[in-house]
């Protein structure tokens, strides 16, 4: 009988380091206090340079078709689901309903779009691709799907699952964050006082004639 060699499996030590080095967070010491981290060094501007960026690339194949990464996005998921309700993006996309009602009218405008009421809620609009939009979203998802293998060309499997594992898990907490007062900001009054002002003169562009205009003075078209 010939014994089967099992490769040892990665510690959970090990696991950490590669996680570590992914991110390019240095090690603390045993027992030392960390310090607070340098902007770079924070999760939250992480994923904002990272966001940035993938908008940067795909702004580059949208100019053409005056799209953006929301609307492309949008595209994208219709393309995968066939048809969805403007809440149910909502969810998906983690926007505000203003920002996806101003975005599914640009894409309606364009006839990337079509949008009906839904037999079952007359309340709940119902969006799906015309035939121009599917080609435009096949476009989108391609693009998408060329981002996604460059960014993980060479990176192990097991540190991709730690990677999606700790974003999955960031996603989460700061979903549980959305709705709650984490932090006590300066009131705007606190802050004028701190410059100088109160409520009955706030600072405004110079006029013409260089004298700074305040919110007291009366507007200039009528002071003349």
């Amino acid at each position: 009988m010939v014994s089967k060699v099992v490769a040892p499996k990665k510690t959970l030590k090990s696991a950490a380091v590669s996680l570590s080095e992914v991110l390019a967070v240095p090690p603390v010491a045993p027992g030392a206090q960390a310090a607070a981290p340098e902007m770079a060094q924070r999760v939250t501007f992480l994923v904002h340079t990272i966001s940035a960026r993938i908008a940067m690339v795909g702004n580059r194949h949208f100019r053409a078709h005056d799209l953006n990464h929301f609307s492309a996005r949008i595209l994208v998921l219709l393309l995968e689901k066939e048809e969805l309700r403007t809440g149910e993006l909502v969810d998906l996309m983690v926007l505000p309903q203003s920002t996806i009602s101003s975005q599914l009218q640009a894409l309606h405008k364009k006839r990337l779009i079509r949008r009906r009421r839904s037999r079952q809620d007359n309340r709940s609009v119902m969006v799906t691709l015309t035939a121009a939009g599917m080609e435009l979203a096949r476009d989108c998802n391609e693009l998408s799907l060329r981002v996604h293998e460059a960014t993980l060309r060479d990176i192990p499997e097991r540190e991709k699952q730690i990677a999606f594992g700790f974003l999955r898990k960031i996603d989460e907490r700061l979903a549980e964050l959305e709705n709650q007062d984490i932090y006590p900001f300066h009131g705007l009054e606190q802050l004028q006082a701190l410059a100088g002002l109160d409520n009955s003169t706030r600072l405004k562009r110079p006029r013409g004639n260089g004298r700074v205009l305040v919110a007291s003075d009366p507007p200039e078209e009528f002071s003349k």
